[in-house]
């Protein structure tokens, strides 16, 4: 019985170390990364609408048919630097139904294009949602991190880091930054919820 304590003691301490490792790196100080509009066709436009309006990928905003189709239409595409010779499409979402009433946290997808094939790597049901944060070196499976941010009040927001499995983008940790009266923002890694 006492092993067994020990090997559990043991395992939890690996596992917050390997999650405060995830933010060794993310500044808190935030630039947001260069991500250039993108132009689609509106063959591509097509297909990026199929992938998200795909059944749940709106996961956890209540959005009607009809206002999927303008939180699709008012979205903002861009060009998101998570892998070198890939095109990532990065969607946040418009107003109405899938962005906050204070504007900053929002339902967001990754999605894989290939000419004119979409392939979804990351959407709000897996918890994809906020405002991106930054993008982290060096990844994994060829896909750089990518850590969003949740607004929480003037001097505080919630990280999500998420990490490239190989097929999808899985959350691989989360934290919050929080802001002293100086200023200075420090990161602190939640424990492990699962």
């Amino acid at each position: 019985m006492r092993l067994g304590s020990i090997l559990a003691a043991g395992l939890c301490a690996l596992s917050a170390a390997a999650q405060t490792g995830l933010w060794e790196r993310v500044s808190t100080i935030y630039h947001r990364p260069e991500t250039p509009e993108a132009m689609l066709t509106e063959t591509q436009r097509a297909a990026v609408s199929r992938v998200m309006k795909a059944p749940g990928e709106f996961g956890g905003w209540e959005c009607g048919t009809d206002e999927v189709e303008g939180v699709i239409k008012d979205s903002r595409y861009e060009w998101i630097p998570v892998t070198d010779g890939q095109d990532v499409l990065l969607v946040e979402s418009g107003a109405g139904c899938a962005r906050g009433g204070q504007g900053a946290n929002g339902a967001m997808w990754l999605i894989w294009m290939k000419g004119a094939s979409a392939t979804l790597i990351a959407s709000p049901k897996d918890g994809f949602n906020g405002w991106l944060y930054s993008v982290q070196s060096p990844g994994s499976h060829g896909m750089r991190d990518v850590v969003l941010g949740w607004h929480m009040g003037a001097r505080e927001a919630g990280l999500s880091y998420f990490r490239f499995d190989g097929k999808t983008y899985k959350p691989a940790g989360s934290a919050s930054l929080k802001f002293g009266e100086d200023g200075a923002g420090k990161i602190v890694a939640n424990p492990e919820t699962k």
